[in-house]
């Protein structure tokens, strides 16, 4: 099992990006269920939401079923872990049949709108596929309770005609994005990180602000917002310098272990779209957009950030 926080190593077709793009939305973002789905075959692509179609879910650590039905459409997805372990975050490739065509150590999965992709007649794994757990929970009983995952399926031979999506199942995205303008002082940068590949935390309040970092594949952020003196944060367009002021919010991004890395005279936007809190404050969920520059108007740094578990 192995993973990348590359978006191009998911999207093996423009279609398929643009589907994620489609199903990521722009709205307020509340636990959801979502199901795109992408056929080459046939060039078609659909999105299922609770408002045309009923979800389900149940399994366990080594197997999970999820089901959307809609009116004259029902999709049925399954995936398996391969043969002694558990299902976690990461990439799992080299996917078969699901149990008992699933051979070896393979994973195993199946895609169906009730068309078997797999066939007994055979007596032979007819799947050739991979999929992505970008984020997974379990109750205390050890039950499915969320999942965010990508998926391929190739039926009948590994150069097929792929089916693809995204499944979202009580699932709130979690990611940072961050790409750079060219010469921006902290390097050339263009990353998409998901739970997959990446440990995210947070912490703060309305009054003293955030703390958020990433760890991701070979790099660290750590990205910290402060409300303007006397303000709390919250929902809403701020301008940003180093340090918060009474007319601006504080932003400061770093890169790596060790000492801070220098920016000088940071300044830039930032656009908080959404902020959960606790009654007493507390901050337990973010999702926001930011412009960063290391003096005046050199090159910048965008970011997105997702944190909605």
């Amino acid at each position: 099992m192995n993973a990348s926080s590359s978006t191009s190593v998911y999207c093996f077709t423009r279609s398929l990006c643009a589907l994620a793009l489609l199903v990521a939305g722009t709205g307020p973002v509340p636990a959801q269920s979502v199901l795109g789905i992408h056929d080459e075959a046939s060039g078609t692509t659909r999105v299922f939401t609770p408002s045309d179609a009923s979800f389900s879910a149940s399994g366990d650590r080594h197997a999970i079923d999820v089901e959307a039905v809609a009116p004259g459409a029902g999709w049925y997805l399954r995936f398996e872990a391969p043969e002694g372990q558990e299902l976690a975050p990461g990439r799992y490739d080299h996917a078969g049949c699901r149990h008992p065509l699933r051979m070896g150590r393979s994973p195993g999965m199946e895609i169906t709108d009730n068309n078997p992709a797999c066939s007994f007649g055979l007596g032979m794994d007819t799947l050739w596929g991979w999929f992505v757990i970008r984020q997974i929970a379990y109750d205390s009983a050890g039950n499915l309770a969320s999942l965010e995952a990508l998926f391929t399926q190739r039926k009948g031979s590994p150069t097929a005609p792929a089916l693809g999506g995204l499944i979202r199942y009580e699932a709130r995205p979690l990611s940072l994005a961050l790409h750079s303008d060219p010469g921006f002082v902290l390097g050339a940068i263009s990353q998409v990180n998901h739970g997959d590949t990446s440990i995210f935390t947070m912490e703060g309040t309305v009054t003293d602000g955030i703390d958020y970092t990433a760890s991701v594949r070979k790099d660290t952020w750590r990205i910290l917002i402060a409300p303007p003196t006397g303000r709390p944060l919250r929902v809403g367009r701020y301008v940003t310098q180093a340090f918060a002021g009474t007319a601006r919010a504080g932003l400061h991004v770093s890169r790596g272990i060790g000492p801070p890395t220098r920016c000088p005279d940071p300044s830039g936007r930032l656009d908080i779209q959404e902020l959960r809190t606790t009654p007493a404050g507390t901050i337990e969920g973010l999702r926001a957009t930011f412009e960063y520059r290391c003096g005046g108007t050199r090159p910048a740094l965008r970011g997105s950030i997702r944190y909605l578990e």
